[in-house]
C-alpha cells in the first residue's frame, strides 16, 4: 500500500482496533500515533527533495489525487508529533474521564483525517477529508463534563456553515476555470470579481478551522466542558495547522493575495481585530481553560495578520508563528490539565503556590508562557518579530494603514504578556490553598510532552535560522525571504543567560540568605488565617473593566455580541417567527373563507329543501326539460 494510504489507513485501522477490543486500547493507540509519525517522518524527508503526486481513482471525472510537497510535508510531521505526545499524556490523564473508549477512536480518526486534508491534491478531495473532521471534532467534543452537547452543537453550526461558505467557493472555482487543483503552474491575480468570491468564500472556511474572529466562538465554549487533551489536540495545534496551512495554500500556491491591496486590508484588519479582541477577553477570564481558549484565538490574528501582508517576510512569519503556536499552545494546555487532573479545578481563585509541588509542570509552563508572550528569546518572539518586518514592508507600497495594524500587533503582545504574568501568579507562585497541601507532579506520561514542547520554543527561538526556517518554513513557500532586520538569538541568549545569572547571584547573597517574613494587616488588625491573606490571581486587572469603552466591549463579548452562532439563532428564530406568524394567518384566513363559504351554501340549500311538495314537483319538471334539450340537442 502507498505511504500517503498508510498516512491515513494506520490511525484509522489502530482507533477501530482499539475501541473494539477495549482492554488493548492504550497499545493500539499508541501504536497507530508511533507508525503514523514513522511514515510521517519518511515524507517528511521526502518532501525536502521532490514533489511526489499519487493518484488513486477518479469519481465521475474528477480525480482523487494525493500530493506531497514541502508545505504539506513539514506540517504532516508535527501533525504526527503532536498525535503522538496528546496520546501519551492521554494514558493517564483520561482515566478521570468518561467516555475514554470513544475518545481514542475519534482522536485517531481525527489524526488521519488531518493527514487527508495535508496530502489531498485538489480542492475536492481536500472537502472530502475537511468535512469528515467536522463530523470527528463534533464526536470528539462530547467527550467531557455535562453540557458538552452544547459546546459540540456550536462547533457543529458555526464550522459547518464555514465548509458550506468553503464548498461554494470550490463550486465558483470548478464552473469558472474548470481546475481544482492546489498547487497550478502559476497562482492566479485577484481582479475578476467572481475569483475574489472564490477566494473569500474559501478562506472563510480555513479561517473558521483556525479559529479566527467572529468564527471562533465555539473554542472558549469547549474550554468549559471538554478534557485538556482535546482542546490541546483540536483548537491549539491541528485547527491552526490545518486551517493556516490552507490560507497560506490559497494565498500563495493557487492565487497571489499580494495582487489585490483591498483584499490584503480586509485580512490584515481581521487579524488586528483577532489579536486584541481575543485577548481583552483573556485578561479578565477566572478559569484557565477559558483563559487559554481566548489566546488560542487571540494568536490566529497574528498568523492572518502577517498572510495578508502579502509580502514574502509578512507570509514566513505567519507560517511560522503558525508552528509556534501549535508547539506553546499545546504545551501550556497540557501543562494546565496536569494541574487539573491534581487539584480537581481550573479555577483561578482556587490555585497557587504550587511551583514547588509542580516544578517541571511549571517550568514548562513558564517556557511555554513567555513563548506565546514573545518575550526573547524563544520561538513566540522571532515569528512575531517577522510579522511585524512583514507589516512595515507594506508601508513601501504605500499603505497608510499599516501603524494601525503595527500598533495592534505590538499591544496584542504585551497584553498577553500581562494575562500570562496573572496565570503564572495564580497558578505557581503566591500563597498555596490549604486544599493543595498534597499536590504532587504528574506522572512520565504527563510531564514528559510538556517538557519536549517546552525545549522546542527555546530550541525553535535559539536557533531559528539553522532549524525551523532554513529546514521549514523557508523550503515550503514558492519565494524567497530576505529579513529586513537584524536578530542574533544565539548572542541575544549568552547575553540574557549572563544577566539572569548576575541577578541569580544578587539573590543568593541578599534576599534568599536574609529571608523577612511579614503579617498581612487589615484596617490595622493581624489577619491570623494565612489562607485569608492569600491574593488570588482573579484579582489582576481587575480595573481593566472599569475602563468607559472597554467595559462596554467586554460585556458585549462576554454576552455574546461577537458570537457567530448567536447571530445564526437569532436570525433563524427570527424567520421561524416570521413563518410561523404567516403560517398563522393564511391558516386563520382559509378558516373564516370556508366557514363563509360552507355558511353561504348550506344557507342557499335551505332555499330549495322548504319542503313544499309542489315545489320538489316543479324541481323535477324543470330537470326532466332540461334532460329533454340536452337529448334532442345531442
Amino acid at each position: 500500500m502507498h505511504s500517503f494510504l498508510l498516512m491515513m489507513v494506520i490511525p484509522a485501522l489502530a482507533g477501530l482496533l482499539g475501541y473494539l477490543i477495549g482492554r488493548l486500547r492504550n497499545e493500539f493507540s499508541f501504536i497507530g500515533a508511533i507508525l503514523t509519525l514513522y511514515y510521517a517522518v519518511r515524507l517528511f524527508f521526502t518532501s525536502r527533495h521532490e514533489v511526489v503526486i499519487y493518484k488513486l481513482m477518479d469519481v465521475s471525472g474528477i480525480p482523487v489525487a494525493f500530493r506531497l510537497d514541502a508545505l504539506s510535508g513539514f506540517i504532516l510531521l508535527f501533525v504526527a508529533i503532536f498525535g503522538v505526545l496528546v496520546v501519551l499524556f492521554s494514558f493517564r490523564y483520561m482515566k478521570n474521564w468518561k467516555g475514554t473508549r470513544g475518545y481514542y477512536l475519534y482522536l485517531l480518526l481525527a489524526l488521519a483525517g488531518a493527514n487527508g486534508v495535508l496530502l489531498a491534491s485538489n480542492l475536492v478531495t481536500l472537502l472530502f477529508f475537511w468535512g469528515s473532521l467536522l463530523v470527528i471534532v463534533y464526536g470528539l467534543l462530547f467527550v467531557g463534563r455535562p453540557g458538552a452537547e452544547k459546546a459540540a452543537r456550536k462547533a457543529l453550526v458555526v464550522v459547518g456553515l464555514s465548509d458550506f461558505a468553503m464548498l461554494l467557493g470550490i463550486a465558483i472555482l470548478v464552473v469558472k476555470n474548470g481546475w481544482i487543483d492546489l498547487a497550478p503552474r502559476a497562482p492566479m491575480a485577484l481582479h475578476d470579481p467572481m475569483m475574489i468570491l472564490a477566494f473569500v468564500l474559501v478562506a472563510v472556511g480555513a479561517l473558521a478551522k483556525a479559529g479566527s474572529m467572529p468564527l471562533h466562538s465555539w473554542i472558549p465554549e469547549a474550554s468549559k466542558t471538554s478534557p485538556a487533551t482535546v482542546m490541546a489536540f483540536i483548537p491549539a495545534s491541528l485547527d491552526k495547522l490545518l486551517g493556516i496551512y490552507l490560507l497560506t495554500r490559497l494565498s500563495v500556491y493557487v492565487f497571489n493575495i499580494a495582487s489585490n491591496m483591498v483584499l490584503r486590508n480586509v485580512f490584515m484588519a481581521v487579524g488586528a481585530i483577532t489579536v486584541l479582541g481575543a485577548v481583552m477577553m483573556a485578561l479578565v477570564q477566572k478559569r484557565v481553560m477559558r483563559l487559554l481558549s481566548f489566546h488560542a484565538v487571540s494568536q490566529v490574528g497574528y498568523m492572518v495578520l502577517g498572510i495578508g501582508t502579502g509580502t514574502p517576510i509578512g507570509i514566513a512569519g505567519g507560517l511560522f508563528h503558525m508552528l509556534n503556536h501549535s508547539i506553546y499552545k499545546t504545551g501550556l494546555f497540557l501543562s494546565a490539565g496536569s494541574v487539573e487532573y491534581w487539584t480537581k479545578t481550573d479555577e483561578i481563585d482556587k490555585l497557587g503556590g504550587l511551583a514547588r509541588q509542580m516544578p517541571l509542570t511549571f517550568f514548562s509552563f513558564l517556557v511555554c508562557a513567555m513563548a506565546i508572550a514573545g518575550v526573547p528569546p524563544l520561538s513566540g518572539f522571532f515569528s512575531k518579530w517577522m510579522v511585524y518586518q512583514g507589516i512595515i514592508d507594506v508601508a513601501r507600497e504605500g499603505n497608510r494603514l499599516f501603524p494601525i495594524f503595527l500598533v495592534a500587533a505590538m499591544l496584542g503582545s504585551v497584553l498577553t504578556l500581562a494575562s500570562f504574568l496573572k496565570l503564572l501568579h495564580a497558578m505557581f507562585l503566591g500563597g498555596r490553598p490549604k486544599a493543595l497541601a498534597k499536590v504532587r507532579e504528574g506522572s512520565f506520561t504527563m510531564w514528559l510532552p510538556t517538557m519536549v514542547l517546552a525545549l522546542l520554543c527555546i530550541a525553535f527561538g535559539i536557533f531559528a535560522y539553522q532549524v525551523p526556517l532554513r529546514g521549514l518554513i523557508y523550503p515550503s513557500l514558492p519565494f524567497g525571504v530576505e529579513p529586513l532586520g537584524i536578530w542574533q538569538p544565539v548572542l541575544t541568549t549568552l547575553l540574557l543567560l549572563v544577566a539572569l545569572g548576575i541577578g541569580a547571584l544578587i539573590y543568593l547573597f541578599g534576599t534568599a540568605r536574609r529571608p523577612v517574613m511579614g503579617r498581612t494587616f487589615v484596617g490595622g488588625e493581624k489577619i491570623a488565617d494565612d489562607e485569608e491573606s492569600r491574593v488570588p490571581g482573579t484579582a489582576f486587572y481587575s480595573s481593566v473593566k472599569r475602563l468607559p469603552i472597554v467595559d462596554d466591549l467586554l460585556r458585549f463579548g462576554e454576552a455574546g455580541a461577537l458570537d457567530l452562532y448567536n447571530w445564526v439563532r437569532g436570525i433563524l428564530n427570527g424567520v421561524g417567527v416570521v413563518f410561523r406568524q404567516g403560517i398563522d394567518q393564511a391558516l386563520e384566513f382559509l378558516h373564516d373563507y370556508l366557514g363563509k363559504l360552507i355558511q353561504a351554501t348550506g344557507k342557499g340549500l335551505s332555499y330549495l329543501h322548504t319542503g313544499n311538495l309542489p315545489l320538489y314537483v316543479a324541481w323535477v319538471f324543470l330537470g326532466a326539460i332540461v334532460f329533454y334539450l340536452v337529448l334532442l340537442l345531442g
